[in-house]
């Protein structure tokens, strides 16, 4: 389907103002109740949607993002990869260029807090594996991947914002792994559940030495 240029929308927008006005400043039919409606809301109306029209990039121009679980996907559409390096300075992923977020020894505190329930989360995943419980699985995972990355890569950075390290690089490993596993599950591949978990607790453990966790 071809695109629909901003020269079309402008002059579709205006049409429909041209539309609304002369609507407006037509005399009402005795069947017929005139809307209260002023001839300024009108106007209010069309700019409304010519400046819609001219700003708003079409539906073919826009990025159509698909769906990642547990960060198991590729390129921006994984919901982890779009927080790698961004570059506003209010968010707490922001690679630290000008950064109004700041990790302190409180927030970390609280993370290290965060992450130890994480990682008893997901403890109860052989249980779901071994019972053949997809559900189960997914929502044990569900409930903990997210944070168990996110408080692992705060704890990596530590105080002097640091992501060039070996223990932020295995967060990563980490988080793809988890992903590994719940797409094993939901495939109700148990056998390689089971060595998928058994990497993951491995690669937790390496992390674990490398921040004194």
């Amino acid at each position: 389907m071809a695109r629909m240029s901003r020269t079309s929308k402008a002059i579709l927008a205006l049409l429909l103002g041209a539309c609304l006005t002369t609507f407006l400043q037509s005399e009402p039919h005795d069947s017929f109740v005139q809307p209260n409606v002023s001839r300024e809301a009108a106007s209010a109306a069309a700019a409304a949607a010519l400046l819609a029209a001219v700003a708003m990039p079409g539906a073919a121009e826009a990025r159509a993002p698909t769906i990642s679980v547990f960060g198991f996907g590729s390129g921006m559409s994984d919901a982890y990869s779009q927080n790698d390096n961004p570059t506003n300075p209010y968010s707490q992923f922001s690679d630290g260029t000008n950064a109004v977020y700041k990790l302190t020894q409180d927030i970390l505190d609280k993370k290290k807090a965060e992450l130890a329930k994480g990682f008893d989360a997901i403890e109860a995943a052989p249980g779901f594996i071994q019972a053949k419980n997809p559900m189960k699985l997914n929502t044990c995972l569900r409930g903990s991947a997210f944070y168990i990355k996110s408080d692992m890569e705060a704890i990596s950075k530590g105080l002097a914002e640091d992501r060039s390290n070996a223990a932020f690089a295995k967060t990563r490993e980490v988080a793809q792994k988890l992903g590994e596993l719940g797409a094993h599950g939901r495939a109700k591949n148990w056998p390689q559940c089971d060595k998928d978990y058994a990497e993951v607790q491995g690669l937790i453990s390496e992390w674990k030495q490398m921040v004194a966790f």
